[in-house]
Order: C-alpha cells, then structure tokens, then sequence
C-alpha cells in the first residue's frame, strides 16, 4: 500500500484551487468578447480565437505535462504552474496593446492551464488509497464546475463595475496563495522520479501536432464543410502524425506515453467513455442557451442562472459517486449517471416553443445527477488502472480526453444543428423557430446515441475493485 502524505487534505485543498482558477478563466473572458471587438476594432471570427486557443492549446500539451511532472516532480511543475498562470495574468492586460498580442498571451495561459490541471487528478490519485480515493476525486471536480459556473457570474459583475483587466487580476490572488501553499504542504518528490529524467521531445511533438490539427479540423468543421479539402486534409494529417507517434513510441527507451498502458482494458475503455461523456456535456452545455435566449426569449442573466442548476446539483452528487465508486466500483454509479445524462437529452428534445424554463431547471438538474455519479467514477477508474509511477501519463491522459470531448461537442452541435436547419428549411414552409427546435431535437439524439455507446461500453468494463486493490499493492 503507497504511503498517504500527512497533509492529504491540505493537498487535496491545492489542487482544487488549480482547478477552480483554470475553469474560472474558460468562460469569464467569454463575456468580454463583444467589448474587446470593439476595444480593438475587430470581428467576430476574429475575437472567438481567445475562446478557441484557450481550449486548443491544452488539447496538445496536457499529456506532455502529465508526463514531465513524472520526470521532474509534481511539487515543482505544480509550484512553476500557479507561478507561471498568475505572471501571465498580470502582464497580459499590461502588455496586451492590440488583438494579437492578446491572443499570444491568451496561449501562454492556456500552457499556464495544462502545467497544473495535467497533473491535478494525478496528485489526488497518489495522496490517497483505494478507500478514499473515488471520494476525494470526486469532490475535487466539483471545483471544475464551480470555475465553470462561477466565470459568468463574476466575470459579468467585474466586467459591470471594472475593465476586463479586472478579470486576469481576479486570478492572481488565488495563485499566490496556491504557490505558497504548494511549497509548504507538498511532499518533495524530485528523488523518486530523478532515475526517469528522459523526456521524448520528438513524441511529444508528434503528439501535439496529431491533436492539434484534429480540434482545429473539428473547430472550424461547421465552415469549411465535412467534406471540404481542408476539413479532409486536416483529419488525414492528424492520422498519419498519429501513426507516426505509434511507430516512434514502440522504438524509444523513455516514451512519452506508454502503450502497455492501454493494454489495460479498464484504462483504455474509461477513457473513451470520458471523452464520450464529456462530448456529450458540452453538447448541451452548447444548446441550452440559444434555446433559453432565442425560444423562451429569457434575458441573458436570468439565462445563466438557470444554468446554474446543473453544476449546483454536480456539486451534491460528486461526493456520493466517489464515495460508490470506492465501495462498489466503477460500472454502477457511472451507468447510473450516463443513464441520468441519457433521460436529459430525451426531456431536452422534447422541449417546444410553449415549455416551461422550469423544465428546463429540472432537465439540468438531471444532468448534473448524471455528471456527479459519472465522473468522480469514471475518473478514478482510468487513474486506478495506472501504476503509481505512471500516474502523471494517466492524469495527463484523463484531462486530454475532457478537452477533447469539450471540442468535439460543441464541434458537432454546430455541424448537426446547422446541417438539419438547412435540411428542415428547403423541405419544409415552418417558421424559423420550429425549423430550430426540429434541428435541436436531432442533435439530442445524436447525443443520445453517444450516451448509449458510452452506457454499453461501461458495462463491458472489468470489475474494477480487483484491479484497483492490485494496482495498489504494486505502487
């Protein structure tokens, strides 16, 4: 059995501060895209690359921080992230004079981003045993969605009484106190990874490309069509560079990723139900407003209240599917909360001009039963399934598959939903609305049908208590 740091819960209160200042600054910025068009006397297309790089840029590089904090120690790459996040967020509305310097900074935040959220999951998994484990993961992604939450919220109010300066500095005080608080309570961990200091700079590149120009393809998907020449080039490449990364990790000595690991059917499976789920989350993540704003004709703020409803019910239920995990194992609170999300998409593609918002309520109340019963298990289950020594690899893996399943959401809400409105439009006389929530509809079933591959894939995991209490014998 792996030794439990003295100051556990101290750790566990570090890592959750990572995650709430990370997931803070996705949607917070989000408010002031339309004030900075005008700051800076641009477009639209133009101002959606802050939102677009904050998400790339961790897509290409969780992985390879997940496994350098292998190399070099989670204590240090945890203290260079709040270090590197809080700088960036000083200097970015000092130095950030025009659009695309802001961007540029923009980037390095999203680095920021992927130095410490790689790792988060990892810290947890190694802090404490398999009796505990699935609980203390659980509540710690509940920090990820009060970010999430939290952004509109107090992003709106910054913005209504200050700059959009305001919003950077609003990190920094939380990333001091991270720094500190990482220094003081954080076993020192440089001596046990010292032997493995052999980073695979050439796979890693391999792998931020692949990635890279997959989500860049998806992102702009909805533009250039599926079957354009470069929505098709952009797929082909990434393939071929995935490939190559395949071909170069069997021959090194110190890989970038380990591919015995996906041997393991619980790790392999788990990550691919991570990516489903949480492609699946941002899909209605993605809708819900238009519908609230532009069917119900609900004001913006009152909108995001409402949106609250999901994250909020998460917050309850993530406790208590990490607490089922730990006594049950992964397939039983993860299927229950897939089947949750499953009922939302079906209540959801039901909704007409004439619903009630309160149904609305109750929908994203059921989502966030699903997603607080999914996720703490989902999550403990690809950590547990890694060795000890691997577990950066594995944290790093988790965060790549949520980004992932983030882009590829919303991606395919945009592509579906347009796609079907143009279909509804030339084939029949309905008006815009109607065309809409027909559009809508078929992309919750598209989300359904994700749902049912993911419920499927869950239930044909091995048991994963044996394999959990095995691999903690070994670490």
């Amino acid at each position: 059995m792996k030794r439990l740091h003295k100051n556990k819960w101290f750790i566990f209160a570090v890592t959750s501060m990572a995650n709430l200042v990370v997931s803070f600054s996705i949607n917070s910025l989000n408010l002031a895209l339309p004030i900075l068009a005008k700051e800076f006397g641009t477009n639209q297309n133009s101002i959606s690359w802050l939102s677009l790089v904050y998400s790339l840029i961790p897509c290409c590089t969780l992985l390879i921080f997940g496994r350098t904090a292998e190399l070099y120690g989670y204590k240090k790459q945890f203290k260079i992230g709040f270090f590197f996040f809080g700088t960036i967020c000083i200097i970015t509305p000092i130095l950030s004079v025009n659009l695309s310097l802001l961007i540029f900074f923009r980037c390095f935040q999203g680095i920021g981003y992927s130095i410490m959220i790689s790792i988060t999951q990892a810290i947890i998994s190694r802090t404490f045993d398999s009796t505990d484990r699935g609980k203390a993961l659980g509540i710690n992604s509940v920090f990820i969605s009060i970010g999430l939450a939290a952004g509109p919220t107090i992003g709106g109010f910054l913005l209504t009484h200050f700059s959009w300066h305001s919003i950077f500095y609003f990190n920094v005080p939380f990333c001091i106190l991270g720094f500190i608080l990482t220094c003081v309570v954080m076993d020192d961990d440089r001596n046990e990874n010292s032997k493995r200091k052999n980073m695979d700079w050439l796979g890693a590149i391999l792998f931020a490309t692949s990635v890279g120009i997959f989500s860049i393809g998806f992102n702009f998907s909805s533009s250039w069509g599926l079957m354009s020449i470069y929505f098709l080039g952009c797929m082909i490449f990434s393939i071929l560079t995935l490939n190559l990364l395949i071909i170069h990790e069997k021959r090194v000595e110190s890989p970038l990723i380990y591919l015995s690991l996906f041997k393991n059917k619980i790790f392999s499976m788990a990550n691919v139900v991570c990516m489903l789920s949480y492609m699946v989350q941002q899909l209605i993540t993605y809708l819900v407003p238009f519908y609230l704003i532009d069917i119900l004709k609900l004001p913006s703020d009152q909108s995001g209240m409402i949106m609250l409803a999901s994250p909020i019910m998460m917050m309850v239920m993530s406790p208590l599917g990490g607490s089922l995990t730990d006594k049950r194992g992964t397939r039983l609170p993860a299927g229950i909360g897939l089947v949750f999300i499953c009922v939302s998409c079906v209540i959801m593609s039901s909704l007409k001009q004439s619903s009630s918002y309160i149904m609305v309520i109750f929908t994203l109340l059921l989502m966030g039963i699903g997603n607080g019963l999914s996720v703490s298990s989902i999550n403990t289950a690809i950590l547990n399934s890694a060795p000890r020594k691997n577990a950066g690899i594995a944290s790093g893996m988790l965060a790549t598959m949520r980004n992932l399943g983030q882009v590829l959401g919303v991606a395919c809400s945009t592509v579906i939903l347009t796609c079907r409105q143009l279909f509804y439009n030339k084939s029949t006389n309905l008006n815009h609305k109607e065309i809409y929530l027909l559009a809508q509809r078929d992309t919750y079933y598209f989300g359904i049908l994700i749902l049912i591959v993911a419920i499927i894939i869950v239930f044909l995991l091995p048991h994963s208590r044996i394999n959990e209490m095995c691999i903690d014998n070994k670490a």
